[in-house]
């Protein structure tokens, strides 16, 4: 897991574990705080869930862009995409490989409605030609 959703996990069951506590000494109110400690752990489930759906929006509207200006500038060629890996996304890059140059790949970003290529990858002893090489 990462220092960010470390803190983030911190952050989110700290005040369920406050309530649960506070509701062990002070009997006479404890379904209230149980009930709000229920509450506030359900909304931020539906906080959680709501926040994963927009990233995965945004990663498709991404990709959708990204379709769309690859089909523009390379007619007839095809290729595989998918969304970036790794921890730190800033800007939901998409990884492209074209089937006509299997051994690299390009990695496009989506910002302000265009669509951008921000670099590429290879394997290792691949040809030095990058033919799908976009310049800024």
């Amino acid at each position: 897991m990462s220092p960010n959703a470390i803190v983030t996990c911190f952050f989110m069951v700290l005040p369920i574990l406050v309530l649960s506590l506070v509701a062990l000494f002070y009997s006479r109110k404890r379904s209230v705080f149980l009930a709000l400690a229920l509450f506030m752990s359900t909304m931020e489930v539906i906080y959680l869930i709501a926040e994963k759906d927009a990233e995965k929006r945004t990663i498709m509207e991404n990709m959708d862009a990204v379709e769309t200006h690859l089909r523009e500038k390379y007619p007839g060629e095809q290729w595989f995409i998918r969304r970036e890996e790794g921890v730190s996304l800033n800007h939901g890059g998409i990884e492209v490989i074209f089937l006509n140059e299997l051994d690299k790949g390009y990695t496009y970003y989506v910002e302000g409605g265009q669509v951008k290529q921000s670099g590429g990858f290879s394997k290792e002893g691949a040809d030095k030609e990058w033919k799908h090489y976009e310049e800024s």
